[in-house]
């Protein structure tokens, strides 16, 4: 196979995975980087990057990926007057305090450490999907302090995990009392604050890193975000109407066993 080909190859892949993150996360309602990082995981090794940095690379992409996605929710969130602003300047500025820390520990962690750290959360994921019944902690918002911890804490594991933030921000808010509408904007608006400071702090932390791919800036793969998006938006709108079509539970467990199948395998990778 020539170099041509195998890189055709690439892309062809990339817009593939694209297509199939996508319609997955229309269907289960998620679709961030919980889908995107496995996915890139085993993309990028299968066409020749590897070392200790693959991780990396996979997360950097992932928050890329999700700067176009988290806009187009701010802006209808906007729309519908769904934005709290006085939470938002609460949450954003300690968020992006957690992203600054996330950036500096992921200098120095590496892509194993984060690996399993990716896996353990895919765990914490797996059995609050599986519970049927979830409780509340409280019916009001914490103070600012700890409420701005708890935002930190999101950014903090966000960046180190290549996440834009919603699956950890919409649960935690609605453990707190706050309606799914309120708790999904000041996620839609978090997340692309996040995706966009993660994104530039992972192509700084990448420049001059040896062994990454011909076309990457930093730890961000170039031709996945180009190919990626598109297949993205194009392929989460099927889903979405798929998942109409389907009782929310039953999705919920669906999603919840495949994420099982997920940890086995990549503990399985691990390990190996």
């Amino acid at each position: 196979m020539t170099i041509d080909s195998h890189f055709y190859l690439y892309l062809a892949a990339l817009f593939g995975a694209g297509v199939a993150s996508g319609f997955a996360g229309g269907l289960f309602g998620l679709g961030g980087g919980i889908l995107r990082v496995p996915v890139l995981l085993y993309l990028f090794p299968a066409f020749s990057v590897a070392g200790d940095h693959v991780f990396h690379l996979a997360a950097g992409t992932s928050l890329a990926l999700a700067i176009p996605t988290c806009l187009g929710s701010v802006l209808r969130q906007r729309k519908e007057s769904n934005l709290d602003v006085p939470l938002l300047k609460v949450w954003i500025p300690a968020l992006l305090v957690g992203v600054a820390i996330g950036l500096l520990v992921s200098r120095v962690v590496g892509g194993s450490a984060l690996r399993i750290l990716f896996i353990v959360f895919l765990i914490s994921q797996a059995l609050y999907i599986l519970i049927p019944n979830r409780p509340r902690i409280s019916e009001v918002l914490p103070g600012r302090v700890v409420l701005s911890g708890v935002s930190s804490a999101v950014g903090g594991v966000s960046v180190l995990l290549g996440l834009s933030g919603g699956v950890m921000t919409t649960p935690i808010l609605m453990a707190f009392g706050q309606s799914i509408h309120r708790a999904v904007a000041v996620s839609s608006a978090g997340g692309l604050a996040l995706s966009v400071a993660a994104t530039v702090g992972m192509i700084i932390n990448g420049l001059g890193v040896s062994g990454r791919p011909a076309y990457s800036l930093g730890y961000i793969d170039l031709p996945a975000v180009a190919l990626m998006i598109p297949a993205v938006l194009i392929s989460s709108s099927l889903g979405v109407r798929v998942s109409n079509r389907i009782p929310a539970r039953v999705l919920e467990v669906v999603f919840g066993v495949f994420l099982v199948g997920l940890i086995v395998d990549m503990v399985h990778e691990v390990m190996r």
